[in-house]
């Protein structure tokens, strides 16, 4: 019988793909700005990506850096939200919109700044974990 490539499990070739020189270090730049751990963050990309999105995933993330220097200092370019949403869509717009929101109401009634950039980037982990 004839199996075809889409009903296979592709997990296998998707862990290879993101054990790539450049993923390594895409992954790593994620893990650091998101307080997480390479295997967590690697398991939601194979669960999520499909093949194409996976192998792009670098050159997604540069482009995200490249406009990083020219966006403002918001709380949005501050938690990358088109980044998650966008580039390396790992958060749906609506989970996002309320981590932004979350964080603004903070930051509105008198909250440190800092304080309420770490506890978003603390929800964007969560999310990322479930």
């Amino acid at each position: 019988m004839v199996t075809y490539l889409y009903e296979r499990d592709l997990t296998e070739m998707k862990l290879i793909i993101l054990s790539s020189a450049l993923h390594e270090k895409t992954v790593a730049a994620l893990c650091k700005k998101y307080g997480l751990r390479r295997q967590i963050l690697r398991k939601k990309m194979i669960r999520l990506f499909d093949m194409s999105l996976l192998e792009n995933i670098p050159a997604r993330y540069e482009v995200w850096e490249k406009t990083l220097p020219e966006a403002k200092e918001s709380i949005e370019s501050r938690l990358g939200v088109t980044l998650l949403t966008q580039q390396i869509p790992l958060i749906a717009d609506d989970e996002m919109s309320f981590i932004v929101q979350q964080t603004n109401k903070k930051i509105s009634t008198g909250y440190n700044e800092e304080q309420a950039m770490k506890e978003g980037i603390a929800m964007i982990r969560e999310v990322i974990h479930s």
